[in-house]
């Protein structure tokens, strides 16, 4: 964990600018095209996942950009001519590894928001029960039962409450990086001599 927060001139030193777009670019260099790819992932290649370096790369760097800058990913593809073909399918690839990682955190999201609606509707009905059942009992046990609905009730306002307003900060801003990755633009460049 950082002690201290980075300012946009620290990632305009590690991250270049495009002066066009004002995008932040985030190069990656590949041997091959092949090398985007999962190797074990036998899959088509238009669903095919990123390979998992890859990714935890991208969410390395997402997270040094701030969230209010738009990226680009420039694949720069090592001693291999352009493959406008290959280039298509990462495309492709990239937006579908994402999508679906986008709506894994939307499940994700409305079970938890769901959760939390459930563990509220207990909190109101335990907190009900307490004020139904407050009669002034001179009885012990009925009054540390009548007690204990309203202690349960609090708990369980606290647990939904806890869930809507800190659990669910980090889905959200995950969501955020996620679409952020679906709205980046993708080139393609090579360093192979043309001949």
């Amino acid at each position: 964990m950082r002690l201290w927060k980075p300012r946009d001139e620290d990632h305009l030193r590690l991250y270049r600018e495009n002066p066009e777009t004002h995008r932040m670019i985030i190069e990656i260099a590949l041997d091959r095209y092949l090398d985007y790819f999962h190797e074990w992932d036998n899959a088509v290649f238009r669903k095919r996942d990123l390979h998992p370096e890859l990714a935890e790369f991208l969410d390395l760097c997402s997270e040094e950009i701030p969230l209010r800058r738009e990226l680009e990913i420039d694949f720069c593809i090592k001693n291999r001519p352009e493959d406008i073909e290959k280039g298509k399918l990462i495309v492709a690839s990239y937006r579908n590894y994402y999508k679906g990682q986008l709506s894994m955190i939307h499940r994700r999201l409305k079970r938890l928001l769901k959760f939390a609606l459930i563990l509220f509707l207990i909190s109101m009905g335990f907190i009900t029960f307490y004020l139904v059942g407050k009669t002034g009992s001179h009885y012990l046990i009925e009054q540390l039962l009548v007690e204990g609905l309203l202690i349960g009730g609090w708990v369980f306002m606290w647990e939904s409450l806890h869930m809507v307003f800190f659990e669910s900060l980090e889905p959200m801003k995950r969501r955020r990086e996620l679409k952020r990755f679906l709205q980046a633009e993708i080139s393609f460049r090579s360093t192979a001599p043309h001949i």
